[in-house]
């Protein structure tokens, strides 16, 4: 199941990377008993006080959050993090309510070297911009906060070259399990 879901995020990523950070992936075009229509998103959180996604804000009070495969509560969650979001969004409203929110990590591993703009993860490329985001245990909230060896969770988008365009950049913890998602 696991490496169903991690290709399935994968493609979803490959997607929203394509459509400049995040799209509507697919939409049953019904109207739900609630009055809106049943979607499922990818994009990046761009804000909390439920989770905002693509411009919308979804309420995730009865949401089951999961971050790399594993149920966490919203608090593990964090802003530049790309999420998969399924629910329903009242069109009339703009407003959705999430049924899940996935988080997959592009990959997750020891900073093997730092360059000015970049740094390489388990062999990937990780390309920083003005727009990442830095976890706050990174000194500074920046490139130059990091240090080889320390182990970090990117979140981020597939450049057409193979590398990540992270657009979160955090201090893993201690027991997470290194992963590179990608195409095979």
């Amino acid at each position: 199941m696991r490496p169903l879901l991690v290709a399935a995020t994968a493609i979803v990523v490959l997607v929203a990377a394509s459509c400049g950070g995040g799209s509507t992936v697919g939409s049953t075009g019904s109207p739900l008993q609630s009055g809106g229509t049943a979607v499922t998103t990818s994009g990046i959180i761009t804000a909390f006080g439920s989770v905002y996604v693509n411009g919308v804000r979804y309420d995730i009070s009865g949401a089951t959050l999961k971050k790399n495969g594993g149920s966490v509560t919203q608090a593990k969650l964090a802003v530049g993090e790309v999420a998969l979001v399924s629910g329903s969004q009242n069109l009339q409203t703009g407003q959705g309510s999430a049924t899940d929110v996935d988080v997959e990590d592009s990959v997750v591993g020891p900073i093997a070297s730092i360059g000015a703009t970049s740094l390489v993860v388990l062999a990937q490329t990780v390309n920083v911009t003005a727009t990442t985001s830095f976890g706050k245990s990174i000194t500074g909230g920046a490139l130059s906060g990091l240090k080889v060896g320390d182990s970090v969770e990117v979140s981020g988008l597939a450049a057409a070259d193979g590398s990540t365009t992270a657009t979160r950049i955090s201090i893993a913890d201690t027991n997470e399990s290194l992963q590179v998602l990608g195409t095979v």
